[in-house]
């Protein structure tokens, strides 16, 4: 059961470090598409959706990265008998 507790808050950090990444790369994007316009108005709903999409991009790679890094430490991790 401990194993499980400890697997899931694992998946629960990595997923809310991911998360956090994405709006962060997403704010980015945002501010940066603001600074290239006259005004806040300026920017278009395709460039906000490009924005939030590049943002859930990055926070899906990261996921995946997390969960291959757990694949190979689980693979070089002894086994128990």
């Amino acid at each position: 059961m401990r194993e499980i507790k400890r697997e899931f808050f694992r998946f629960a950090d990595s997923y809310a470090k991911a998360v956090k990444d994405g709006a962060d790369v997403t704010g980015k994007n945002i501010i940066e598409d603001l600074s290239k316009s006259d005004q806040p108005t300026d920017i278009s709903v395709g460039k906000f959706i490009s924005a939030v999409k590049r943002g859930v991009q990055h926070a899906g790679e990261q996921m995946i990265n997390s969960g291959a890094d757990h694949v190979q430490q689980m693979k070089e991790k002894p086994k128990k008998k």
